[in-house]
């Protein structure tokens, strides 16, 4: 089964450098879209953005363009996604044995009315941690720095706190 990951989630899981980990044994991929996205973060010397381009040059995240353009335009319309998220969510409805890893709340709504497997950052973190992937440690503060970050509400943060405890 394929994985594809969204620009949002590279960034996140980028920046508590939980990315390389999580893509160690996968088959994970991100459209040019998302791709290019990320990548434009070159210019300031992001990490995320460096990151992303060694690991794509070292085939551990493959660039791919197989996405239904029709559905990517409807999920444009529809849901005012972002062209990475759109073509991911497109990705995952023409090839149907993806996993999509998404943080972006109207993509998560797209993936949950088209029927898509989801996950999402913070759950990537608690799978690692439950596969032994990361020690519990690595789990704890790759939480606390997605909550300095922002970006998920408090609930979510402290359910993963407690999974991980």
């Amino acid at each position: 089964m394929k994985i594809i990951i969204d620009a949002c989630s590279v960034i996140l899981l980028g920046k508590i450098t939980i990315l390389e980990t999580f893509l160690s044994n996968k088959d994970t991929l991100v459209t040019r879209g998302v791709y290019e996205e990320v990548i434009a973060g070159k210019e300031k010397k992001l990490f995320d953005a460096l990151l992303l381009e060694r690991l794509a040059s070292e085939n551990k995240i493959k660039i791919s363009d197989d996405f239904n353009k029709n559905i990517f335009v409807k999920l444009s319309e529809d849901f005012g996604l972002g062209k990475g998220e759109a073509e991911t969510i497109s990705y995952a409805i023409k090839n149907k044995q993806s996993i999509i890893i998404t943080d972006n709340k109207q993509g998560r709504k797209a993936a949950k009315i088209y029927g898509l497997s989801l996950s999402g950052s913070v759950e990537v973190i608690v799978s690692l941690y439950k596969s032994n992937k990361i020690d519990k440690n690595k789990a704890l503060n790759s939480i606390l720095n997605l909550k300095k970050i922002r970006w998920f509400n408090d609930d979510i943060i402290n359910k993963a706190m407690e999974d991980i405890k």
